[in-house]
């Protein structure tokens, strides 16, 4: 049960990030994923193996950002018309209020790497895989999402959990379609400086 020592080290670091607040945000946010990544290398280190870098696994990444950048801009329409979230452009704007820290340009960098990269090394390549392994696929993936989503609770904000149970299925079901974390990661560390920076939805 080591693996809930690493989850339970990533919901402190997310507590601190998130609400503590103690120093820069994309500072902590940097040095989190980072640690993060260093902890999932240790056991699976095999993930980057030469062969899956390839164009199929890098254009499926790409394209995956994209399709979930479309997915969450008809998912902003359907909360601006319907409203099933009360004040979710509140809610919105919170999740990019931290933006003006630092440079724009350089959030889109950390955001890339190693935030994109770590947050998905994490999740996906170390806690999922792990997961799946010991409980099979499908469990693997959905106590993952659950870890996930829960990391999240202590901002209170319902748009950023809901937003991240989806991410978490759709990255996660992309690890498993595709038998390796190359295209899910290059996904992550893609959407998150586009729906950031490049093109954000608030």
């Amino acid at each position: 049960m080591k693996y809930l020592i690493y989850v339970a080290l990533a919901f402190v670091l997310w507590f601190v990030m998130f609400v503590i607040k103690p120093f820069n945000f994309w500072l902590m946010m940097a040095f989190s994923t980072s640690l993060l990544s260093v902890i999932s290398y240790i056991y699976y280190k095999d993930q980057f193996k030469k062969e899956y870098f390839n164009f199929r696994e890098i254009a499926i990444g790409i394209v995956s950002a994209l399709l979930l950048y479309g997915i969450f801009w008809f998912g902003k329409f359907v909360l601006d018309s319907v409203g099933i979230i009360p004040n979710h452009n509140q809610n919105i704007s919170s999740v990019y209020a931290n933006k003006g820290i630092v440079p724009g340009w350089a959030v889109a960098v950390l955001l890339f790497f190693p935030i994109g990269f770590g947050e998905d090394f994490f999740w996906r390549g170390y806690l999922q895989r792990h997961l799946a392994g010991k409980y099979g696929k499908w469990a693997g993936l959905g106590i993952t999402v659950f870890f996930y989503t829960a990391v999240h609770i202590p901002t209170l904000n319902p748009v950023l959990l809901l937003a991240s149970f989806l991410v978490g299925i759709y990255w996660g079901l992309i690890f498993l379609w595709r038998g390796n974390i190359v295209a899910a990661v290059i996904s992550h560390m893609v959407w998150d400086p586009l729906i950031f920076i490049i093109a954000p939805l608030n």
